[in-house]
């Protein structure tokens, strides 16, 4: 359940949004800090969340002034505020892989988002996008992790909550494949 990829490289990065602000922070934190190593060269950060945010801002909007407040361009980031599920950001970003200029030569990608969601990312993302699109996962290496999550309470109902919409969704003819 708890994937990662290695790579070198990639050409850009998604990171996903979360409501939970922790998550948020160490999702925006992991993609940024591949950026400014040199291992992609765009960040793409999706989300919605306004109606969950006191000043009704968006993930993506928040995690973009993280990054800028971090030392990446602004002319190196791609916002997509529109999605609020894997699902809608996997279909939102197929969209924009045709529409943006700037995502016009991507074939790599590094998922970035909490270490217990990645499996459940790549399947919906390998599903929506592109064959042509090599996906590498990337966790968030803070918050709940493979080596913690059974430590608490919260971390033992998180994970089993993500293997039932990882059912549901093999369920629903999305493949691990």
């Amino acid at each position: 359940m708890f994937r990662q990829d290695k790579a070198d490289r990639a050409d850009a990065v998604i990171v996903v949004g979360a409501p939970d602000s922790d998550h948020l922070r160490h999702r925006i934190s992991a993609g940024v800090a591949l950026i400014k190593a040199g291992r992609a060269e765009t960040l793409i950060v999706c989300g919605d969340g306004r109606q969950k945010h006191p000043e009704q801002r968006s993930e993506a909007d928040r995690m973009r002034e993280f990054a800028v407040r971090a030392g990446v361009s602004v002319d190196r980031i791609v916002v997509e505020e529109s999605s609020a599920d894997p699902v809608s950001t996997a279909k939102e970003f197929n969209r924009l892989l045709k529409s943006d200029s700037r995502l016009s030569s991507v074939r790599s990608i590094f998922l970035v988002s909490s270490a217990w969601h990645l499996l459940r990312l790549h399947i919906i993302m390998k599903r929506h996008l592109p064959n042509k699109v090599k996906l590498y996962c990337h966790p968030a290496n803070e918050g709940l992790t493979a080596s913690n999550w059974q430590t608490s309470p919260l971390g033992r109902a998180t994970v089993e909550n993500e293997l039932r919409l990882i059912d549901r969704l093999l369920n629903t003819g999305y493949s691990l494949k």
